[in-house]
């Protein structure tokens, strides 16, 4: 049975959400998207979970998708945390028998990632898809500071970069981070712009991901490419070298890619899903 629907967010902001829940579900799983985009491209996802007997919960978060916010931004990260904190109680009062997982992908990772550090809760495992630990593109010092004090005079500022995207890729460190599907540019909840404060928020708590990164203690898997044009490898194989649980498990590509739901390696990174979550259930 497909769902969807709204619930009331941080600062009472209209969430909304999207479900792909069986008549007999054995585990709830709730999957959190990455930057600019939103549920709908996890309908796949959705459907394979239905096969598995799975309940899948994916939120829009603020600022993005069918979800309320001023568009790409976020007065602090802890708003995402507190978000997701309210979609898990309300599901889990239906479902509170079942066995809870949490899956992100890119930003949606680091956001999963800082839950698991900060809130007290029960799940039972991570998933996590080339999780926003730190981006590929070396930003120059100077651009950092003058993005903290933008984020602090005029934390909305909205920045377009897709209105510069013909000039910014010839910059190729940049041009990994513009969508080359018509499709995706055509998409009305694809989100194409960001502010500094949620650039700023998205920089500081990858960095306190990883030196907190001990007091994540939950089972893993973790999906991802070593040759990832936007989240860098190296902070990826920091954050799993630093958790000190021992049932952690990560499956590595070498192609460049950075959405292995959406490219041709969808199947196989289904079949890694499914193989893992089935064993703890």
């Amino acid at each position: 049975m497909y769902i969807d629907g709204y619930f009331k967010g941080t600062e009472n902001v209209n969430l909304f959400y999207r479900g792909w829940i069986p008549q007999k579900p054995r585990a709830l799983l709730i999957l959190v998207h990455g930057a600019g985009e939103h549920s709908g491209r996890y309908s796949d996802i959705g459907e394979v979970c239905m096969e598995h007997q799975i309940a899948l919960v994916a939120p829009d978060i603020r600022g993005f998708g069918q979800s309320g916010g001023p568009r790409g931004h976020v007065n602090t990260f802890k708003d995402y945390l507190d978000d997701l904190e309210t979609l898990i109680k309300m599901f889990y009062k239906q479902y509170n028998s079942l066995p809870l997982f949490l899956f992100g992908h890119s930003f949606g990772g680091l956001i999963v990632i800082r839950y698991g550090q900060m809130y007290r809760h029960t799940a039972e495992g991570f998933i996590l898809s080339s999780p926003a630990l730190g981006i590929r593109f070396r930003m120059p010092f100077l651009f950092k500071r003058t993005l903290d004090l933008i984020s602090w005079v005029s934390p909305n500022l909205s920045i377009q970069p897709y209105k510069w995207a013909r000039i910014l890729r010839k910059f190729r460190q940049l041009k990994p981070y513009f969508p080359e599907s018509n499709a995706l540019l055509k998409d009305p909840f694809f989100t194409f712009e960001y502010t500094p404060r949620w650039l700023t928020e998205l920089l500081r708590n990858g960095m306190h991901a990883l030196t907190e990164a001990a007091t994540f203690r939950f089972p893993i898997l973790c999906i991802y490419d070593q040759q990832d044009p936007i989240i860098h490898p190296g902070s990826v194989h920091r954050f799993l070298n630093s958790i000190t649980i021992e049932d952690k498990k990560h499956v590595m590509y070498t192609e460049g890619l950075h959405r292995p739901w959406h490219a041709h390696h969808k199947q196989q990174a289904l079949n890694n899903v499914m193989t893992w979550l089935n064993t703890r259930l």
